[in-house]
């Protein structure tokens, strides 16, 4: 009974941690990868007005939450394989990640007004 209560708090630290070590230790550069989906959400709300029909415009809504989750996470990620290096100038990337916070806080209130405005349509 108790090596089967230690084999699943092991299997559940493995499960909850390896994201971590993924992020920490993954061959790709998270800065650019962050910096991608910023162009993303810029892009997919510049677009927004020129759309003419609300399933392009629901489509475009769901392609920034989308990009901004997956920011959101990344920046999370970075965090925690970062910590306790929080402020730019002590980061091993040379990242401010409470401004890209604030950023993506900042793009997801522009997104949630164009909600507003097409169900208000």
């Amino acid at each position: 009974m108790a090596s089967a209560n230690y084999t699943l708090k092991y299997m559940l630290a493995v499960f909850i941690l390896s994201p971590l070590f993924a992020a920490a230790h993954s061959a790709h550069d998270p800065v650019k990868e962050i910096h991608k989906k910023d162009q993303t959400i810029a892009s997919r709300q510049s677009e927004f007005d020129q759309l003419r029909f609300s399933a392009q415009k629901i489509e475009n809504l769901q392609d920034q939450i989308t990009a901004m989750e997956s920011k959101i996470l990344m920046i999370r990620n970075l965090m925690a394989s970062d910590y306790p290096h929080i402020k730019e100038k002590m980061s091993k990337y040379s990242f401010d990640y409470i401004k890209s916070v604030e950023e993506s806080l900042a793009q997801l209130k522009n997104t949630l007004q164009q909600t507003d405005t097409l169900l208000n349509q």
